[in-house]
């Protein structure tokens, strides 16, 4: 890794940590940028709704409810049969015939079956998508160079990968652009960016083997009836199971 890259990072990740050792630094800091920068930027999210949005879909709104017990039935009581006091009828012999003599069995040709038609698989049901989370990190225009803003906001999201809901999980760090320009310059961007947020959560405590950056350039816009839309200028992080 460059020198000047690794000093970038270092102090954008040291900037952020003085922000989150300060009470109230975060929403103070979201603030600014939200008035500096607009809305691109936005809101800064907090690690609670980043968590809710990447948790996996079978950890949310688990409940746990009592299996119903049968109820106990309680026991009829019967009153015993009448006794019989007469005395027992002697009941008749009764002689059987002679068993007829076995009949033989016809020998059957055997009959050609006709092997069954195959039966078409059903439609499988579409899988439901992964947790995902739409980040609208500022770079500077045309670079992978993180923006000072960006550090609260990928402050919140380090938080929410180091905290025990989504600690045991990977994730996938998608590049996206805009539709300006290239496809092929797009594509080096996106993905120049999507490492450099690698680099960055992995400089804040992230262990490298629960990330993958990957770019995506304009190829899968979140506004497609805009291509060039800002909207479609983000980070895209999603979690793999």
């Amino acid at each position: 890794m460059p020198v000047d890259r690794a000093r970038r990072v270092a102090l954008l990740a040291l900037a952020c940590m003085l922000h989150l050792s300060t009470p109230g630094a975060i929403a103070q800091t979201g603030a600014q940028t939200g008035a500096q920068t607009g809305a691109q930027i936005g809101a800064t999210p907090q690690p609670d709704d980043m968590i809710n949005a990447l948790r996996p879909s079978r950890q949310r709104n688990l409940q746990v409810r009592p299996t119903p017990q049968p109820e106990a039935i309680a026991p009829v009581a019967t009153s015993p049969p009448p006794m019989n006091t007469a005395a027992p009828t002697p009941s008749p012999v009764v002689v059987q015939p002679p068993a007829p003599a076995p009949t033989p069995t016809p020998t059957l040709m055997p009959v050609a079956v006709a092997a069954p038609s195959p039966v078409k698989p059903s439609p499988m049901t579409p899988l439901e998508p992964p947790p995902s989370l739409s980040l609208a990190i500022p770079f500077e225009v045309n670079s992978a160079h993180l923006r000072p803003e960006s550090g609260p906001m990928l402050g919140n999201l380090v938080a929410a990968m180091l905290s025990q809901d989504l600690k045991g999980h990977r994730f996938v760090i998608e590049g996206h652009t805009d539709a300006s320009g290239n496809a092929a310059s797009n594509l080096r961007l996106s993905q120049a960016r999507a490492d450099e947020v690698r680099l960055y959560l992995v400089a804040l405590g992230v262990q490298p083997g629960r990330l993958r950056a990957v770019g995506k350039g304009s190829t899968e816009p979140a506004n497609p009836r805009d291509p060039q839309s800002a909207d479609n200028r983000r980070v895209r992080v999603v979690t793999v199971e």
